[in-house]
């Protein structure tokens, strides 16, 4: 009986090292922004824009509509919703979205340590 339970253990532990040692793929999600003025001609248009990216990316990276405001804080501060948002916000290439965009972001957004 001894045998088998050490048999089971070193099974386990192989399959743990085999999980261990295999690279974590990471996946991606996506959310579709609709009715979105990429070329606002407004600076208060360009906020609107800015928080459907931004809602956006908060449910994307977790957060949801009902998470608490430090909850939203502290996922905008995550490398997730950087990325999301960030690079959308990017990708539209407008200078009035990219102002908006800097009002909300975290202060160390963009910034390396």
């Amino acid at each position: 009986m001894t045998r088998i339970a050490i048999g089971r253990i070193a099974g386990a532990c192989l399959l743990t090292s085999t999980m261990l040692a295999t690279p974590l793929k990471a996946h991606s999600a996506s959310i579709v922004v609709r009715h979105v003025n990429l070329h606002p001609a407004s600076s208060a248009e360009a906020m609107r824009v800015v928080l459907k990216i931004d809602e956006a990316a908060l449910r994307v990276c977790g957060a949801s509509g009902f998470s608490l405001a430090e909850a939203k804080a502290a996922m905008r501060a995550s490398p997730c919703w950087q990325e999301a948002a960030g690079n959308a916000v990017l990708r539209s290439g407008n200078p009035l979205l990219q102002r908006a965009f800097d009002r909300i972001a975290p202060p160390s957004f963009g910034k390396s340590e």
